[in-house]
């Protein structure tokens, strides 16, 4: 007789010989690979930053330091030879770093650990599949920051920031890009800067002599042409709001007030000496109700230096190689006491005079004067900011930047001028050298108002380096225009005093991989083919250090959360 409880048993399932277990094993484990490698490839992949070049949005190998003066936090650079025309500092050398917001110059041999370990540079993602399929919403853009094969020998990864596009003349004036597309340009134009371009190839090939005499006659002889024309009809290439933001450095930072003042320490100075503005405890009031206008004034070097960037000792405290910055940022926040009155914030630009205004009432203009004339003011624009609460603290700021005046009303834009109302004039800013900077100034009147978290900040300055020669040295800099061909792209560092960016590569920098192409390479660009992808975030800057743990505390192994941030 059969046992039923047989006939329900399931049949035993067949057991995998154990070579077949492995090889699965093994075969997962090169998916695997080939899948990370694939994904390495052509979607993501990390990079570290070596050098300073895009110092301060990105930093190379660097030191960190507290400024003994007024306790402001900033990193500097470290020996960077490969990537500073201009010469850089070696770690463990006698040298100073000067801090970005009181100028104060500290001794950085006393800021870091016994065995000179410097902090590794930023280690960032970048995005590289968007550029592999390309078109307008995915492709290269202007302000990105792009990860590149350096043009001198196609292996070793660049990182700059992108200014000029494919079919566009650039020219960098007065620290500000400029471009136009040459489907606005005339035939006559476009075949001139082809000629400087062909002459520049020739130079670089040492091509025959006598070709290189007429054709540099040419030039030379076509340039104040060109130049009429694209002061016509070149436009600045205004920057984005996210890289904006990124680009602004600080000038001075009112709740870092400097412990000692000297004539480089930076402070706010009242201007009347019976004045209802005080200007201490890291904030500014003004305690006059039925007063008439009365200002205090920024005392401070507005320029476009750079705290990465260290300085020997014997560099002379009134040295400066530094180019005056006038587009700024004056940023606070106000409280009025009184619903009476205004403030205003004045910031200047050559000789013209910009003056951000708001009133209790909500009340907010943006007027204009030069000045010779300050007083004679001109309404550009004005408006009634809604449901305006004069109880409430507000986060006022007043920019003038890239030639466009605006005010801002808690991170909200309320009012900005127009380019009919206000424009750069090209022709005259290539004859003349910027002027130096007047300081801005905070006024008030007829009120009872307390300024706290008073910043002012300085725009991105990119330096034009003096060319000998119009339209032949130099790429893209004031009076040597570059015309950027298809599939051209035109490279800037945010450090622009320490970038050997597209404005500085020479005949050198010219690796065999771009010589095979002759003409088909112009020097001072990065072509397309070049392009690896767009840097988006860093997910990892230098590590904290702890002495809690001896044998690491010279290692930065602790994760830097709070520094982990989007790369705009």
């Amino acid at each position: 007789m059969s046992d039923p409880s047989a006939k329900s048993k399931p049949p035993a399932l067949a057991q995998p010989y154990p070579q077949e277990t492995v090889r699965e094993t093994f075969d997962s484990i090169v998916i695997a690979f080939i899948l990370a490698f694939v994904f390495r490839a052509f979607i993501i992949e990390a990079f570290v930053i070596p050098t300073g070049s895009m110092a301060a949005t990105l930093n190379g190998a660097h030191g960190n330091m507290v400024c003994e003066n007024c306790g402001w936090e900033f990193a500097y650079g470290l020996n960077d030879p490969a990537n500073a025309p201009r010469g850089a500092t070696p770690f463990d050398e006698q040298s100073l770093a000067v801090c970005q917001n009181c100028r104060y110059r500290n001794d950085t041999r006393e800021t870091n650990d016994t065995r000179r370990n410097q902090k590794s540079g930023d280690r960032i993602l970048v995005f590289k599949w968007p550029f592999d399929i390309g078109g307008e919403l995915l492709g290269p853009k202007r302000w990105d920051v792009v990860v590149f094969k350096t043009p001198s020998d196609g292996t070793t990864n660049f990182i700059k920031r992108l200014a000029g596009l494919p079919d566009e003349v650039l020219q960098i004036v007065d620290g500000d890009v400029y471009t136009v597309s040459t489907d606005k340009l005339s035939e006559e134009t476009i075949q001139s800067l082809d000629d400087a371009r062909h002459l520049k190839y020739l130079r670089r090939t040492n091509g025959d002599p006598t070709e290189i005499a007429e054709l540099n006659q040419h030039v030379s002889e076509s340039v104040g042409t060109v130049l009429a024309e694209l002061d016509q009809k070149m436009h600045i290439a205004r920057k984005t709001e996210l890289a904006q933001e990124v680009l602004w450095k600080v000038a001075y930072d009112h709740d870092y007030p400097p412990k000692e003042l000297d004539d480089d320490q930076p402070r706010w100075v009242v201007t009347d000496g019976d004045s209802a503005w005080t200007v201490g405890n890291r904030t500014l009031s003004f305690n006059g109700v039925e007063q008439p206008e009365q200002r205090v004034e920024l005392h401070a070097q507005l320029n476009g230096m750079c705290s990465y960037n260290t300085l020997r000792r014997w560099i002379s405290r009134t040295q400066s190689r530094h180019f005056p910055v006038s587009d700024l940022r004056v940023r606070f926040v106000l409280d009025f006491k009184e619903a009476s009155g205004s403030v205003r914030v004045g910031l200047t630009k050559r000789s013209e005079l910009f003056i951000g205004e708001i009133s209790p009432d909500g009340t907010a203009r943006i007027l204009k004067a030069s000045t010779e004339h300050p007083t004679e003011t001109t309404e550009l624009c004005s408006t009634n900011i809604p449901n305006f609460d004069v109880e409430r603290k507000i986060e006022f700021e007043f920019r003038n930047v890239d030639y466009r005046a605006s005010m801002h009303i808690d991170g909200e834009t309320i009012l900005a001028t127009n380019d009919n109302q206000y424009a750069p004039d090209l022709a005259e800013l290539r004859r003349s050298h910027p002027p130096k900077t007047t300081p801005p100034y905070i006024e008030a009147a007829d009120t009872n108002v307390e300024l706290a978290h008073v910043v002012v900040e300085l725009d991105q300055y990119y330096i034009s380096n003096s060319a000998r020669l119009p339209l032949v040295t130099n790429w893209g800099t004031q009076n040597n225009p570059i015309l950027l061909r298809d599939n051209e792209f035109f490279m800037l560092g945010d450090n622009t005093a320490q970038s050997k960016d597209s404005r500085l590569w020479n005949y050198e920098d010219v690796g065999p991989h771009l010589q095979v192409r002759g003409e088909g390479y112009q020097q001072g660009t990065v072509p397309r083919d070049q392009l690896i992808g767009r840097a988006f975030f860093v997910y990892w800057p230098s590590g904290l250090r702890t002495s809690l743990i001896p044998f690491l505390k010279d290692t930065g192994w602790i994760p830097n959360f709070g520094n982990m941030r989007w790369i705009r």
